[in-house]
């Protein structure tokens, strides 16, 4: 449908994420990129931004579950589809969508081995699977102590075949903890020469993602992959990468309200003067946060900040529009965009960008420019 029927619209400039791979490739030279586009693509929209991904060469992904990885091959992605998250009752799924798993315990290994015996014995190609390993963010991952009974395992099943080992980085943003992000890359790099030795074949290697790659560039030699999310959408404050969307949404109605008029629900906000206010059709069920309500979030318009006013609504929220003149109803404010950095938004909202992309309700209509 028209996006101009909706009101409120997240623009996408997929030039823009072009740019940003471009330079991110620079930077990766001979490892390969692992595009995250779990939650959505951050709340970008899986499916264009994965065909704009493979229209310029990225050939490997990550999603967080079986449903995100099914969905993408439903819209005909040939892509390698690494699945982070499997569970024990969609292993089967997996396999007859040819996506990857990780296998991050003993139970899912289990699980992988009894479906693949359910699968009809024509299927004679291994089964790709990638091995989590645990080396300090204490998620999901096998502990470095399990390692040597796990390559026996993996050495009698036929039928499997480990395409990389790969860790995740707790704390690579922070300078403070550099010590403890140089220790987990050396102790994944320790690992690696196990697997090697144990299976006798050549298994690709990867931790970083967006701040670790920017960061820790004289580490990147010895991996073959590098997994990155926020870089890719511009969510990182760097000159060199720019935001690739911007969320703009419509002044619906403007009344001017009394001094001691109450505004939306539990009558929350008493105006202490006259004042002039705008409805906003974006609420927590599009990607607030109610507790964002009564001047805790702020939206851009013409280098003014309006506050909310009162309490965030399901589908609304409510602006003070008493500072600004030239607004009138069916004009846009900003949420996100050039104007409005996410990485400011969210230090303001004392969040990440991370979160404030990856909740935007898929109701929003993006526009692909």
């Amino acid at each position: 449908m028209k996006h101009e029927l909706y009101g409120t619209r997240l623009y996408v400039d997929l030039s823009q994420l072009e740019n940003n791979i471009n330079y991110i490739s620079q930077i990766t030279n001979k490892m390969k990129i692992v595009a995250m586009v779990k939650a959505n693509a951050y709340g970008h929209g899986d499916i264009e931004v994965v065909q704009k991904m493979e229209k310029l060469g990225i050939r490997h992904f990550g999603v967080a579950d079986f449903e995100e990885g099914v969905r993408l091959r439903a819209h005909n992605i040939k892509s390698s589809i690494m699945v982070m998250n499997p569970g024990v009752h969609n292993v089967e799924v997996l396999i007859k969508n040819n996506l990857e798993p990780v296998i991050y315990n003993e139970i899912i290994l289990n699980e992988l081995v009894k479906s693949i015996e359910n699968i009809s014995e024509k299927n004679k190609t291994p089964v790709l699977v990638h091995i989590k390993i645990n080396t300090g963010m204490n998620r999901w991952g096998f502990k470095a102590s399990e390692i040597q009974q796990l390559i026996i395992s993996l050495k009698e099943l036929k039928k499997i075949q480990v395409n990389s080992i790969y860790s995740h980085l707790a704390s690579s943003e922070n300078k403070r903890d550099d010590q403890f992000t140089i220790a987990q890359i050396n102790e994944l790099i320790k690992i690696k020469k196990q697997f090697t030795f144990g299976l006798n074949i050549p298994i690709k290697l990867h931790i970083h993602n967006s701040f670790g790659l920017l960061r820790f560039v004289d580490t990147l030699s010895a991996f073959d992959y590098s997994r990155i999310g926020l870089a890719l959408y511009g969510g990182i404050k760097d000159v060199n990468l720019k935001p690739i969307s911007e969320l703009r949404c419509l002044i619906s109605q403007i009344r001017i309200i009394r001094k001691n008029d109450t505004v939306g629900y539990d009558q929350k906000f008493i105006a202490k003067k006259r004042m002039k206010i705008g409805v906003v059709p974006f609420g927590y069920a599009d990607g607030l946060q109610r507790a964002w309500g009564d001047g805790g979030l702020k939206f851009y318009y013409k280098g003014s900040l309006l506050p909310t006013v009162g309490n965030i609504s399901m589908d609304s929220c409510i602006v003070d529009l008493s500072q600004v003149q030239d607004i009138c109803e069916g004009d846009e404010i900003i949420y996100f965009g050039k104007q409005r950095l996410i990485s400011d938004l969210a230090k303001e909202l004392n969040t990440i960008p991370h979160e404030i992309m990856s909740t935007l309700s898929r109701r929003i209509k993006r526009v692909y420019c």
